[in-house]
């Protein structure tokens, strides 16, 4: 009975050793959660519902445009805080929130109060980020995870579904250097004849 109660007495010391002693870890994923229930609770912010979020966020899981895998957008309007001890809460929640795999590599702080706070980290071949954006009376989180080479691809010829963004789709090339060739024969024509 007696080694009973030594057992007992000494797992439960070991136990409140290492929770008290133990370094404290944050679960896998939750520091977009963190960052928008510190905004919704700490400055009395009300969440604002956009319009078919479900579906460009469906949309994009299935088309992945420029190499966007996921992505969420949270805003909020009426917020309610103290603009001189704004940046030093937003500081510690962001360095309480990330664990050490988190990069900070946006910090802007502007003299109107605005403020953007971005940290970003590999995923195996993919880059995550959370970008928190805070107005005087609204603030914007977003998270995304994206592949950069991919994203790089993009940048150089963007198109989504073979269709060209930026108007230099080969077909409207081929177009446009027929005009041309057909505009310089014309010219030619036209002062040859002016010259006879």
């Amino acid at each position: 009975m007696k080694l009973r109660k030594k057992i007992i007495i000494t797992f439960t010391f070991l136990a409140l050793t290492l929770a008290i002693t133990a370094p404290k870890t944050k679960a896998k994923g939750k520091e977009f959660s963190a960052v928008c229930n510190h905004i919704k609770t700490k400055y009395r912010a009300k969440k604002v519902k956009i319009p078919f979020m479900w579906l460009a966020r469906f949309a994009v899981k299935i088309v992945r445009p420029a190499g966007v895998k996921s992505f969420k957008v949270t805003i909020y309007k009426d917020l309610k805080y103290a603009p001189e001890t704004l940046n030093e809460e937003m500081k510690l929640l962001m360095s309480d929130s990330f664990d050490n795999r988190w990069s900070p590599i946006l910090r802007i702080r502007a003299q109107k109060g605005n403020q953007v706070y971005m940290n970003i980290r590999e995923a195996g071949k993919n880059l995550k980020i959370v970008l928190v954006s805070i107005g005087k009376k609204q603030a914007v989180v977003v998270r995304a995870k994206f592949n950069p080479d991919k994203l790089a691809k993009f940048i150089e010829n963007p198109k989504i579904f073979g269709i060209s963004l930026n108007g230099s789709d080969k077909h409207a090339d081929l177009l446009k250097s027929d005009s041309n060739d057909n505009e310089r024969i014309t010219y030619e024509e036209d002062t040859e004849e002016t010259n006879k």
